[in-house]
């Protein structure tokens, strides 16, 4: 008599081979129902084993990448199916699956699918500097070493970070660095403080800080660890409106315009916020959200592991409704949304890598109801009903 676990086994090798019904599919669920989403672990062990024999990667390696997938339980059948999903999204792309290839189960050579499929690829590492005389200079493909000098500062780029060197500065210029969409950026200000910048974001600051306090400007997303002083104040002035001050700590800012909300979020010190005539002090864990329109402000406590998933590379959907999601897809594929129809606004839960190709994304996403097109020469992703 079959046992579950090589049930499972049977199960996760039809899906990995293109060959699972939604018998085989259902099946699958009920499973996980009774052994728990842990059960996967060494089903995905064995099936990477399997399906490219040979390759290298070690156990360390395939447990880390199943359990950061795998880290929750889940109570839908629609959540369930995410995960399993984005599971196998992750499988493919630890294996390396080329672009445009498929590789079925019992054979090392990639067969090359007739009809490529339009795709977009993910966005990257890479930012424009813009220096106080209006000359650009594009991050993307610089190597190591001196990007510009400007009056006495030298700005650096190592290991694809910025750092500026302020010691002989003659005079206090300003710079703006900005991140377009498909683009994040990590930058090293002349305090040391360190800035992680999202896409669709921009940071305002000096070649060096001088006076009572150390203040910048931003739009979009940036997630900061401010360098200690407590006798100059770290403040940041977001979408010209709100300020949020620090002495030494680490805290996100979510300010896009096409969000209804400016969410400050503390991860690790003191923070003051201020909005008109509002000001709360929030302590680790806590979230400051701040109506784009009039409203007033208040504090949650969030999951801080969804505001920072960007920082580290994923996406967290928990809880997204689809257009929030459609948000996040367009800003990191640099990519326009149109909705056509009537298209329910359907909620998500889970993770994915930010180093998808867009059509990986949305199969996984069409598992939940959800129809796309994508229109590659345009740069679109359209949602349909």
């Amino acid at each position: 008599m079959q046992t579950d676990s090589s049930r499972l086994q049977e199960l996760l090798d039809r899906w990995m081979s293109d060959q699972a019904t939604d018998a085989d599919k259902e099946a699958l669920l009920e499973l996980l129902d009774r052994q728990g989403t842990e059960a996967l672990t060494p089903a995905l062990r064995e099936a990477w084993d399997n399906l490219r024999p040979g390759m290298a990667m070690s156990d360390e390696t395939k447990d880390a990448i199943t359990n950061r997938i795998l880290h929750r339980q889940h109570s839908t059948p629609v959540r369930r199916m995410f995960w399993w999903y984005a599971a196998a999204a992750v499988l493919a792309l630890a294996i390396a699956i080329p672009a445009g290839m498929k590789l079925w189960k019992g054979s090392n050579t990639p067969i090359a699918k007739e009809n490529r499929q339009p795709d977009v690829a993910p966005g990257k590492e890479g930012a424009i500097l813009t220096l106080a005389n209006g000359q650009q200079i594009v991050l993307d493909s610089l190597g190591n070493g001196l990007v510009a000098s400007q009056q006495g500062t030298q700005i650096t780029l190592q290991n694809g970070r910025l750092a500026y060197d302020a010691a002989q500065a003659a005079d206090i210029t300003y710079n703006t660095m900005t991140t377009p969409r498909g683009r994040k950026f990590q930058l090293l200000l002349p305090d040391g403080t360190k800035v992680w910048m999202n896409a669709g974001s921009s940071l305002r600051f000096p070649t060096a800080f001088t006076g009572s306090e150390r203040r910048v400007e931003m739009t979009g997303e940036a997630y900061f660890e401010v360098a200690k002083d407590a006798k100059h104040p770290f403040f940041v002035t977001i979408n010209g409106q709100t300020d949020v001050q620090a002495l030494g700590t680490e805290f996100n800012i979510h300010a896009y315009a096409d969000e209804q909300h400016i969410n400050a979020t503390l991860l690790e010190g003191s923070v003051r916020v201020r909005n008109g005539n509002n000001s709360r002090v929030l302590t680790p864990g806590q979230q400051a959200r701040i109506p784009h329109e009039n409203g007033s402000m208040t504090i949650v406590e969030p999951d801080l592991d969804q505001v920072t998933a960007w920082k580290s590379g994923y996406f967290n959907f928990q809880n997204a409704p689809l257009r929030e999601v459609m948000r996040q897809l367009a800003r990191w594929y640099d990519i326009e949304v149109i909705y056509e129809g009537n298209v329910p606004d359907q909620q998500f839960e889970g993770e994915l890598p930010q180093s998808l190709q867009l059509s990986q994304v949305t199969k996984i996403l069409t598992k939940v109801n959800i129809k796309f097109r994508i229109e590659e020469d345009k740069k679109r992703l359209i949602v349909l009903p």
